[in-house]
């Protein structure tokens, strides 16, 4: 049976439970840990960790993260695609980094003092096609399922899997490989004009590079790229943030050759074209300047343009934002409700189209709560529907669905940061307010969903 992404995660874990952890991995380290485990036993050298709040987050770099060649699929002729299962079907070398890496993440997750909550895990297409896995889990379902507290069926239920277009990941390639082609030594002109549309002048050079012309640079020095930030600018460009950091032993090297002292930081921003196959660099920006001291100073830029503030909003190919369990939770629970739905055969036809999504909301002069939108369309409306819509008897029936779901996953979790839970029926003026307790009444069984909506005492 071919493995898929879906099943990946809960086979990893089972694998934890049968062969337990060993080894502690001091808080301090954690981040450390995972790139040594991934590193020294099963030769994963690229990855990136980051700690948002309770949140840990790898990044890994991934040559072709399926077997279908989309350049080629869409340049064909006949414009037929094949099926969905066969066109999203997993590179095997990709499987195995992902299954590594989750590895390594629970491993260290199951043996550290760090009070980490959620994991996720990005794995990205660079080379080709940008697109990305994204895998989002909460640290104490791992410990659950290591002890049979829940299911491997119910754990894979919990794990939130993405497929996305990482945009900056394409937008940054070009800059990317301009510095792989220089292996972390010094450019010169000619490893450098590939990149760019036009020639570039040997002045632009140095002001890009701050090297001495009259001196030859030295192998030993390396040049690092920060975080790379980028931007749509207009149709087919994009403007590109590079950071990049010069380290260098002055002892080592010829006197005089580097403009700036070792472990110097400068910044460029870079106007990519995107208009044919290879994209290439049409401007470059320097952020910085030496001035006739021979010290580094910030270009000044007009007030306007408010950089500095803005990059804060340019997209990154390795973001990572904290995650909060009712947002979770939230979106756990749509993923669930629509999977349920989809595979109920009265649902199926009865309604000709549902759509719903549920969000937590944390208000500040309201208490938290969580909130259903739905918008529903029966195949053969009712000539005498009841007012509301909620009280229809399809509708009901779905709503009984959606509402067990809720409250059997969210009482699975322990979670009791809400009072209610707001039902946006598009169709009905008025929101239904579903509380805490009728719906833990309906639960037990004590009261049904109609007696709730209309306020009728439990039984």
């Amino acid at each position: 049976m071919k493995r898929n992404f879906q099943e990946l995660a809960s086979l990893v874990f089972l694998g934890l439970i049968l062969f337990g952890c060993t080894g502690t991995y001091p808080a301090d380290r954690v981040k450390e840990s995972i790139s040594e485990i991934c590193r020294k036993e099963y030769g994963i050298e690229k990855i990136d960790v980051k700690i948002s709040g309770a949140t840990i987050g790898v990044f890994l770099p991934i040559k072709k993260l399926f077997v279908a060649d989309f350049k080629e699929i869409l340049a064909k002729k006949d414009g037929k695609l094949a099926d969905m299962e066969n066109l999203f079907q997993p590179a095997p070398e990709a499987l195995d980094q992902v299954e590594d890496v989750l590895f390594s993440i629970s491993r260290v997750l199951l043996s550290t003092d760090l009070k980490l909550q959620f994991y996720v895990l990005q794995a990205t297409d660079v080379e080709k096609t940008g697109l990305q896995l994204v895998l989002s889990g909460y640290v104490e379902d791992i410990k659950r399922v290591r002890l049979w507290d829940i299911s491997r069926d119910e754990y894979r239920k919990r794990i939130l899997h993405d497929l996305r277009l990482n945009r900056a990941v394409i937008w940054q390639r070009p800059i990317q490989s301009l510095f792989q082609a220089l292996g972390g030594k010094a450019p010169s002109l000619e490893t450098v004009q590939p990149y760019f549309a036009q020639p570039i002048s040997p002045e632009m050079f140095q002001t890009l590079f701050f090297l001495n012309p009259q001196v030859p640079g030295n192998k030993l020095a390396r040049w690092h790229l920060g975080e790379l930030r980028s931007a749509p600018l207009e149709q087919n460009r994009v403007m590109v943030y590079v950071p990049v950091i010069l380290d260098y032993d002055p002892q080592t090297v010829a006197p005089g050759a580097f403009r700036i002292p070792p472990g110097t930081a400068f910044e460029s921003i870079y106007i990519l074209s995107f208009d044919k196959e290879i994209p290439k660099i049409i401007r470059a920006i320097p952020l910085s300047y030496l001035d006739t001291a021979g010290q580094l100073q910030k270009v000044p830029i007009p007030a306007d343009l408010n950089i500095e503030n803005d990059l804060a909003t340019w997209e990154t190919e390795f973001p990572l934002a904290e995650i909060h369990l009712g947002d979770f939770l939230a979106e756990q629970l749509m993923r669930r409700t629509q999977n349920l739905l989809f595979a109920d055969e009265r649902v199926q036809n009865t309604f000709e189209n549902i759509q719903l999504a549920f969000r937590y909301q944390k208000e500040q002069k309201l208490k938290n709560y969580f909130s259903l939108d739905l918008d529903v369309k029966l195949k053969t409306p009712t000539p005498f529907a009841p007012t509301p819509t909620a009280l229809q008897e399809d509708v009901l029936y779905l709503l009984n669905m959606v509402s067990r779901e809720f409250v059997e996953v969210l009482r699975s979790y322990k979670f009791s940061d809400y009072e209610f839970l707001r039902l946006n029926l598009v169709s009905d003026p008025v929101p239904h307010v579903l509380g805490r307790d009728d719906l833990e009444l309906f639960r037990r069984n004590k009261i049904d969903l109609q007696g709730i909506l209309t306020g009728i005492a439990p039984f």
